[in-house]
C-alpha cells in the first residue's frame, strides 16, 4: 500500500552541535538563510481560481511562506525572520521536512487554504508537543506550499527560540534538543494527524457525532428527572443496600453537603470502591434498554478505533491513536460516578422507604404477579431469589426484617389480607 502522506526529514545543527556534514558556522548560517529564500520562491507558488478573480496575482506584497499565525508573510516579515533565526541557530538546531502526497491527492481532498490554516494552528503544535518541545510560544516555525512538481509538497522548518525540551520527564529545567534525527513514531504523529484532517468529514465527523449523541442519551439513565433512571429500582434489594450503605458512608466521612459531590475529588478508598462497584451492578443488570443502548455506544467507539487503525495502517505503523476513545468513555464513566454518589447522598439526607418496608413492598410486588400461589410461598420465592444476599454488608439488617414478618405472622396476614381484598375489589370492579 502507498501511504497517502510522505515526510522526509534532516536538521541544521545548532553552533554548538556541529558535524562533519555543517564544519562551519559560515556553512550553518549560509544555509539556513537560504532556506528562507528557497520556501519563499512565487514561482512554485500555488495560485487559486480566486486569486486570479481578485486582481491579486502579481500585485500582493505576500510571499509563499507561512509563519504561525496562519498569515503569509511580507518580504520584510522574512527578512526580519531571518535576523532571528542568525540568533536561534547559535543554540538551536534548524529541522527541516518536505510533506508530499501523490498527484492530485491533496487538491482532490481539501480546500488547500483551510488545510494551510490548520497546519499552522492546529497540527504542527500538537506535532511540535510531540517531539518534546514544551511552550509553543518558545517555538519558532514556518512552512510554504511548493506546486513545481506533479505532487504537492510542503517545506517545514522550526527552531526554539529558547531552552523547551525536556530531556527527562522528571526534569524541571528546559533545555535545547540536542537530537536532530526525528524519530519514527514522532513523524508517523505528523503523518496521521495530517491524514486525520484530510478523511475526518467524510468518515470521522458522522462517527463523532452519533458517539456524543449515544453518549447524552446514556445520561438520561442516570438523570433522576428521567422515568428511565436507574438508580431508582428500590425493588433491586441488592442495589438499595450498596446505595444505602454509600449513603451512610459519605456521611461518616463527613462528605455529603449541599453543593454536588465530585467522585474524582473522593480520597475514601472504602467510599470509591463501593462507588465502582454499584456502577458495575449497574452495568450488569437486567435492564434490556439500557444494554442495548450502551452496546450501540461501544460499537461506535469500536468504529473510530477502526478508522484510526486504518490511518495508521496506511502510514505503515501500528501506532494507533486511541486518546479520543479514551476521552469518550472516561467522560461517560465520570459522569455515571458522580451520579452515584450525589443520588447516595440525596437517598440518605432524604429517606422515603426504610430496608424492612422495603421488603415487605417487594413480597407484595411479587405477590401482585402471582396472585395464584400462596402468601407463604411468595413469601419463600421472594427470600429464595436474592442469591447474592451473601454479598450484603447489612445482611443482618435485612435478615431481621424477614424475621420481623415470620415472628409476627399474625399481624403480616391481616396487612396482607387487607392488600388482598383491595386487589379483589379492583378485580370486581
Amino acid at each position: 500500500m502507498t501511504s497517502e502522506v510522505n515526510v522526509m526529514h534532516e536538521f541544521t545543527p545548532s553552533f554548538k552541535n556541529l558535524n562533519f556534514k555543517y564544519p562551519t558556522k559560515e556553512y550553518v548560517h549560509n544555509s539556513t538563510m537560504n532556506m528562507f529564500d528557497y520556501y519563499a520562491d512565487k514561482k512554485k507558488k500555488a495560485f487559486f481560481m480566486l486569486d486570479y478573480f481578485s486582481g491579486k496575482i502579481g500585485k500582493d506584497e505576500e510571499m509563499n511562506i507561512m509563519f504561525e499565525n496562519g498569515e503569509y508573510a511580507t518580504q520584510s516579515q522574512i527578512e526580519e525572520r531571518k535576523k532571528q533565526y542568525a540568533k536561534y541557530i547559535e543554540d538551536s538546531n534548524i529541522y527541516k521536512m518536505v510533506i508530499s502526497f501523490p498527484e492530485g491527492y491533496l487538491e482532490e481532498n481539501v480546500d488547500i487554504k483551510e488545510f494551510e490554516k490548520a497546519l499552522a494552528k492546529d497540527i504542527i503544535p500538537m506535532f511540535l508537543k510531540k517531539c518534546g518541545f514544551q511552550d509553543m510560544n518558545k517555538m519558532s516555525y514556518q512552512f510554504s506550499l511548493h506546486t513545481n512538481t506533479d505532487n504537492l509538497h510542503f517545506h517545514l522548518s522550526f527552531a526554539e527560540k529558547e531552552p523547551n525540551y525536556k530531556r527527562f520527564s522528571k526534569d524541571k529545567e528546559l533545555h535545547y534538543r540536542f537530537a536532530g534525527e526525528l524519530s519514527q513514531e514522532e513523524l508517523t504523529f505528523l503523518k496521521n494527524e495530517i491524514q486525520h484532517y484530510i478523511k475526518k468529514e467524510k468518515i470521522y465527523t458522522p462517527l463523532l457525532t452519533k458517539t456524543n449523541e449515544e453518549i447524552e442519551n446514556l445520561k438520561k439513565y442516570f438523570n433522576p428527572k428521567d422515568r428511565n433512571f436507574l438508580l431508582n429500582n428500590k425493588e433491586d434489594i441488592l442495589l438499595e443496600d450498596k446505595i444505602l450503605s454509600l449513603g451512610k458512608l459519605l456521611e461518616e466521612k463527613d462528605l455529603i453537603k449541599s453543593r454536588k459531590i465530585k467522585f474524582n475529588s473522593i480520597k475514601d478508598k472504602e467510599i470509591k470502591q463501593l462507588t465502582k462497584d454499584i456502577k458495575k451492578y449497574l452495568f450488569n443488570s437486567n435492564n434490556n434498554d439500557f444494554k442495548l443502548d450502551y452496546n450501540e455506544f461501544k460499537e461506535s467507539l469500536e468504529k473510530i478505533n477502526d478508522y484510526f487503525i486504518d490511518i495508521s495502517k496506511n502510514n505503515h505503523s501500528k501506532i494507533v491513536d486511541t486518546s479520543l476513545i479514551d476521552r469518550k468513555e472516561k467522560y461517560l464513566d465520570n459522569y455515571i460516578l458522580n451520579a452515584i454518589v450525589n443520588h447516595a447522598s440525596y437517598r440518605y439526607k432524604n429517606p422515603k422507604i426504610t430496608e424492612e418496608e422495603m421488603i415487605q413492598n417487594i413480597v407484595y410486588q411479587n405477590y401482585r404477579r402471582n396472585k395464584n400461589q400462596s402468601r407463604s410461598t411468595i413469601l419463600m420465592n421472594c427470600l429464595s431469589s436474592l442469591s447474592n444476599r451473601e454479598k450484603f454488608k447489612n445482611r443482618y439488617r435485612i435478615n431481621q426484617a424477614v424475621k420481623n414478618i415470620n415472628d409476627e405472622l399474625e399481624d403480616a396476614e391481616k396487612e396482607f389480607d387487607k392488600l388482598f381484598k383491595s386487589d379483589e375489589k379492583e378485580n370486581y370492579l
